[in-house]
Order: C-alpha cells, then structure tokens, then sequence
C-alpha cells in the first residue's frame, strides 16, 4: 500500500508537464541530397517559449527566442551540423543546407513552454535521395530465321539508391500501355506496326524518362541487323581516324626533314665562303 501514494504522485507529475507527443508517428519529411530541406515545427498560439530543444540522435542545437527585441541565443552542439543549419521564424522551423546521406533519420524538436509550464515533442523521419540521371536501355535480341524478332529490354539508373520504380511505356491504337519493371521482353516481326517504347524511372523526390527505342530497326534486315551495321561504322570510324594520324604524322616528319636539309645547305655554304675568302687572304667576316 505505500507504493501507491507514489505512484498518483508521479502521474501528477506527468499531467503538470502536458503532453509530450512521443506516442505520435513521426512526420515523414523527404529531402534531396546536396539540396536544403526544412522541418516544419508549429508552437502552440498564445504561449511563450522558454526554449527549444532540437535532437538528432544526440543533441543538435539549442534555441532560445529573444526578450523584449534581444536576439535569439542559439548554440549548435553537433559539429557535423557547424555553418549548415538555421531557425527558421517566427516557429524556429530547422533549415538544413547542403543535405548529406547522414542526415537521414529521426529528428526531434522538444519546445518547453513558459507560460503554461509544460512540453511539447514533436518527431521527424528524415528521409534522403538522389536526383536519378537519365535511364539507360540495354537492348537484347534474337532474331530467328522463320518466327518472330525476340527482343529483351533493360532499363537501369547509375547511383539510383533507394525505393527506384521502373515502368516501360509504348504507344498502341493511340493510347499509352504501361508495364511495370526494369525488364521488358516482347516480340515483332516484319509487318507489325513499328512501336517505341520508353522506360520511365522514378523515386519519391524525382522522375525521368529515357530516349524513345524503336523495335522495327533492331529486327528489320535479319541478315544484315543495326547491331552489326553499327560495329561496321565504329570500324570505318576508327580506321579513317588512324589513317588520318599516320598522315599528320607523315607531314610531320616530311616538315622535320626539309627543315634540316635547308639548315645543312646554309651551312655547307657558309663553310664554302669562308674558306674562299681564307684563300684570298682577306679577314675572315665571322671576326668583324
């Protein structure tokens, strides 16, 4: 019976401080790497704020709103958050510049109140992405000498990350048809209306779509396919900028050569004069 007593002790207690919000789900707020991001935070209207306390797993920053026209005092005491981070009025709302991976996570802000004497807590799941670049398309196919042009298409981002959705879109009968997946296998054959298909990329922060490919080009000519007519041109590419270097190298070395034969005829003469004005008996002009 003693340990009661303490016990409505203690829930008084808990009521005098108010509401704490830790039994909330946090606020999912979606953020961009190496971009700026805001955690809104609301203060109840009427209510002074003694201070606010914003967390990180550890401790990020203290703010205390200024009296009577004083500037605000704020001390950052995580040093991953230095030059990065401001408080945004007139709610003191968390600005974070320059968003890394390591900022993801659960953010807490804990506002103590003055004039009613208890503390409010509200949480944040900070979630980080990347911008994802343009798709790129791998284009596999088989084409057989009777049956259809099989073709396999893989649709891919570099650095995607996380929580990435692939969809392949073509064009039908004038309406769009949607696939999901980064795969997309189909079939043509000679005939058949040229589709294109598209592969559309996105995460929670960005969306993008690939160049249109064609399925006709890659099956049209079963004896002569795009694939081989475009190692044919890397080929011809290569070889007329190789022959195109052993000419430069050419005019090159034919440039060096006439340079030092007219620098041996300058001199051969030099030597000639000289040694008929030696016989002559006259100074030589070297000494002049």
């Amino acid at each position: 019976m003693g340990a009661l007593p303490w016990l409505l002790f203690l829930l008084l207690i808990q009521e005098d401080k108010g509401y704490s919000g830790d039994d909330v789900d946090p606020e999912e707020v979606l953020a961009v790497l190496q971009e700026s991001i805001t955690l809104p935070l609301e203060i109840p209207s009427g209510e002074e704020v003694e201070d606010i306390i914003w967390s990180s797993r550890i401790r990020l920053a203290t703010v205390v709103p200024g009296k009577e026209g004083h500037p605000d005092t704020i001390t950052v005491t995580n040093s991953r958050y230095q030059g990065r981070v401001s408080f945004l009025g007139p709610s003191y709302s968390l600005h974070i510049s320059n968003v890394t991976w390591e900022d993801s996570g659960s953010y807490k802000a804990q506002v103590n109140l003055r004039t009613s004497q208890i503390s409010t807590t509200q949480h944040y799941n900070l979630r980080v992405y990347r911008r994802l670049s343009e798709p790129q398309i791998t284009v596999n196919f088989e084409i057989s000498a009777e049956g259809p042009c099989n073709m396999s298409l893989t649709c891919s981002v570099e650095k995607a990350g996380l929580d990435v959705t692939y969809s392949w879109i073509s064009r039908e009968d004038g309406a769009d048809t949607a696939r999901e997946g980064s795969v997309f296998s189909t079939s043509w054959r000679p005939g058949d209306n040229a589709l294109s298909y598209t592969c559309r990329a996105g995460n929670p922060v960005s969306n993008v779509s690939s160049r249109l490919i064609p399925a006709g080009p890659f099956c049209a000519d079963p004896g002569y396919p795009l694939e081989k007519a475009s190692t044919s041109f890397c080929l011809l590419a290569k070889g007329l900028l190789l022959l195109l270097l052993l000419v430069i190298l050419a005019v090159g070395l034919w440039y060096i050569q006439v340079q030092t034969r007219c620098k041996t005829s300058r001199m051969k003469t030099f030597r000639r004069n000289r040694m008929k004005l030696r016989k002559k008996g006259k100074p030589d002009p070297s000494w002049a």
